[in-house]
């Protein structure tokens, strides 16, 4: 009994050949068409079209290959029982921040001003901003939000936090429910989202929240692109009303070749490269996972099924 890595090819061999270096007693096939059904007892995956998992019915766990689970528990054919566990990488989360931390400071020290001037061939100076002028919004708190909000805290910027409970981080503003979602918006000048996608917050940034945002308010998503309405975003900046965004995740990846994304000049748009996850640690907590499964323990990181992360 082994392990399928039913992975996009630009992850499954290193994934496949990290797992076999966690564990060279295990099997592990890379491919559904590489994998004898019957033996396959856990499966690492990004996402599940319907109609795979019917096949393995001695599959007993489903290993994420990311932190975001949203396209595995969707499936329509996943049965409740089955279990289905995240990946926690500090490493990660990290570099999630440093990514959203580079967008807010390019966006507050006008650094696409100055790359538009530079193009121009103008010699222009601005007044340098006061960084603590700037209020941050995250939206979402768990591991990688939480490492968001720290750092922009860590350099004097001013942070609130909304999420389904209070975090109590230092130097940052908790929110919750409908109406802390409200009062934080309105007083928030970069805006963070980091929220794992749900019923609950699919679609959640749209024209009437994002238009309770500041005028001149700055935009980052690195959570899923199914939670902006894009057309609204696009449309809060052409209005003049947001200053621009930064998007590493779209509803569609990549986005069709018309997008507006790709040429906006206030749209910063990367193809979700925020931060991969370590190959090497998805595979050992995948690994040690398959181990206390076999030996009926308690599964690390394990995806709350009701909640949807």
């Amino acid at each position: 009994m082994g392990i399928l890595v039913h992975l996009p090819s630009f992850m499954a061999g290193a994934i496949g050949a990290a797992l076999r270096e966690a564990a060279p007693d295990i099997p592990v096939w890379i491919g559904r068409e590489n994998a004898p059904a019957d033996e396959v007892e856990a499966m690492i995956a990004w996402g599940l079209k319907p109609g795979v998992l019917p096949a393995y019915r001695n599959l007993r766990l489903i290993c994420s290959a990311a932190a975001g689970v949203d396209k595995l528990v969707s499936a329509p054919d996943l049965p409740e029982s089955m279990p289905v566990t995240r990946v926690v990488d500090p490493g990660q989360q990290t570099g999630i921040a440093h990514y959203v931390l580079a967008m807010a400071l390019r966006h507050a020290r006008r650094l696409g001003t100055y790359a538009e001037q530079q193009r121009r061939g103008e010699w222009k100076r601005h007044p340098a901003p006061d960084l603590a002028h700037y209020r941050v919004g995250v939206l979402g708190m768990g591991e990688i939000g939480s490492a968001v909000a720290r750092t922009f805290a860590s350099i004097g910027f001013p942070v609130a936090g909304w999420s389904r409970s209070d975090k109590g981080i230092p130097g940052v503003t908790d929110y919750t429910g409908a109406e802390g979602l409200s009062a934080m918006l309105a007083q928030t000048d970069i805006l963070v989202c980091t929220l794992p996608l749900t019923p609950q917050t699919h679609g959640l940034l749209n024209r009437e929240t994002l238009s309770q945002l500041p005028a001149g308010a700055f935009f980052i998503n690195v959570g899923r692109g199914e939670h902006l309405v894009e057309p609204d975003l696009i449309a809060l900046i052409d209005a003049g009303h947001l200053a621009g965004a930064a998007l590493d995740v779209f509803s569609k990846e990549p986005p069709e070749p018309g997008d507006p994304v790709w040429n906006h000049p206030r749209i910063e748009a990367t193809p979700h490269i925020a931060c991969d996850p370590s190959y090497e640690l998805v595979a050992q907590q995948c690994v040690e996972n398959v181990r206390r499964m076999r030996d009926g323990r308690e599964l690390l990181n394990l995806v709350d099924r009701t909640a949807g992360y």
